[in-house]
């Protein structure tokens, strides 16, 4: 039924495109380009968009070129693999995703996915479903959507795996922008559960959110799916790059 899904949604998603295009302009600063099936943004934004350069081996950070690995992943328990995150969550970009996330600007999800699914699917990992992190019912009551969601069902189109809906916040988090690592993380004890146990035990899973900075939220999520499931790895749009590995 999964794959029969996804076909339906891969032919209705062909038609739109067709009927209704929007493939003429940068998914980032909205000029105009050439060739938006060969990549959807333009070569201005190109060169400073990309998560590029010396990266922590297990949140995809930047970090100094002699290092492997940042200082938070060394002072904190990783509760996943490795974190993949292809952009940089900066200028044009920045606006891109907040657009995404809080302006009903839904029709970029196609387009990260795809831009995920070009930074990973090289890097042969092996997992079963694909999931998410989840949103509190008044934040999607606010938005009409989770974010990661839509993400997250790109995803499983593309890599032709199954999403299912783990996690649930069952409480209302503070917002975490100006909140350090330990801030975040005791911020977001007891806020989430996790709903469907039997479903994941000894699977390995790809955890989608939209943007990552502390990996606070990330980390919460993959320790309470790590409970059953074998493996968690992550994956967001956006790599907030903190301005020092302390901070991180």
């Amino acid at each position: 039924m999964n794959k029969f899904l996804s076909f339906c949604k891969k032919i209705g998603n062909k038609f739109l495109d067709i009927v209704f295009p929007l493939n003429t302009k940068c998914i980032f600063c909205n000029s105009e380009i050439v060739d938006f099936d060969k990549k959807p943004y333009c070569d201005d934004c190109e060169k400073y968009a990309f998560n590029k350069g010396a990266k922590c081996i297990k949140c995809d950070t930047r970090i100094k070129e002699e290092n492997k690995i940042c200082d938070n992943c060394k002072s904190h328990k990783r509760y996943f693999e490795k974190c993949f995150c292809p952009l940089n969550y900066e200028k044009a970009v920045r606006s891109s995703i907040l657009s995404f996330k809080d302006s009903n600007a839904k029709y970029l999800a196609k387009n990260f996915a795809k831009i995920i699914f070009e930074y990973i699917k090289d890097e042969n990992l092996q997992f079963d479903y694909i999931t998410f992190v989840p949103s509190h019912k008044t934040s999607i009551k606010r938005r009409g959507y989770n974010p990661a969601k839509l993400l997250a069902e790109e995803l499983a189109l593309l890599f032709d795996k199954p999403c299912f809906e783990l996690l649930q916040k069952v409480s209302q988090t503070k917002a975490q922008k100006n909140l350090n690592y330990n801030e975040r993380a005791k911020n977001l004890e007891n806020s989430m559960i996790l709903t469907n146990a039997k479903l994941i035990k000894g699977k390995t899973l790809l955890l989608v959110d939209d943007v990552v900075t502390t990996c606070a939220t990330a980390n919460q999520c993959a320790k309470l799916l790590k409970n059953y499931a074998k493996k968690i790895y992550v994956t967001a749009v956006a790599r907030n790059h903190l301005k020092t590995e302390k901070q991180n």
